[in-house]
């Protein structure tokens, strides 16, 4: 018997949409108003708009390339709902639940990437101290001796931790991890950024990143003298 798309079969047991939410994008076979009356049918709770706290997102045809671009913008930071195709949907009404599911409850999983890097990169040339008043995260794994790298920090007058809280402006990472983003790997160092920033309260990857090269060739440059070129 061949299965019919979007079918009126109502569902009394538990699926993968039961209490989660939804959100449309592009174009369907069917109109959209009476697809979403099949995934309520579902248990689903059908947003109209892509948000940090969705746990689907069913993808059409002909997406527009603003929900394209507010979907990176959301895995950025860390929010990533499970992305469906029509294809899917035909195979959850089939009944093949197991590979569908996701948590009931919502959080931020954020992998690193080089453009969490890059769009953070902090600037040296902005003014003659950009560390002024700001707090680093220095990972442990530097390639410099760490009582050698503090003491260079103290000359300027910053202060560093080894580890992130709430306060934290700057990521300082090893040039190690620097080279595993740009060949899109990972390291303990950069799992440990992901846990804090997933485990905090924060909704979006504000900090600034630099790495241990880059620090190091600023502060070994000295200050420009008072006056004078």
């Amino acid at each position: 018997m061949q299965y019919e798309l979007f079918s009126d079969t109502e569902f009394q047991q538990e699926t993968p949409f039961t209490r989660r939410s939804v959100c449309l994008v592009g174009t369907f076979r069917i109109a959209t108003k009476t697809l979403q009356k099949k995934l309520q049918a579902l248990g689903a709770e059908v947003k109209q708009g892509l948000s940090r706290n969705l746990h689907y997102v069913v993808m059409g045809r002909n997406v527009p390339a603003d929900a394209i671009e507010r979907l990176q913008q959301m895995a950025f930071h860390g929010y990533q709902p499970k992305a469906l195709d029509e294809n899917d949907l035909e195979n959850i009404l089939q009944g093949h639940y197991n590979s569908y599911f996701v948590p009931e409850q919502t959080r931020k999983d954020l992998h690193l990437t080089i453009r969490h890097y890059l769009d953070g990169r902090l600037c040296y040339e902005e003014r003659e101290n950009p560390l002024y008043m700001k707090e680093l995260y220095l990972v442990p794994d530097t390639e410099t001796p760490q009582a050698e790298l503090y003491q260079m920090l103290g000359n300027r007058g910053i202060y560093a931790n080894t580890y992130i809280d709430d306060t934290t402006d700057v990521l300082v990472i090893s040039d190690r991890s620097l080279q595993h983003l740009r060949d899109g790997q990972s390291d303990e160092a950069l799992h440990y950024i992901e846990q804090q920033y997933n485990q905090s309260r924060a909704q979006t990857f504000r900090f600034r990143m630099t790495s241990e090269g880059e620090l190091l060739a600023w502060l070994r440059t000295p200050y420009p003298p008072l006056g004078g070129t």
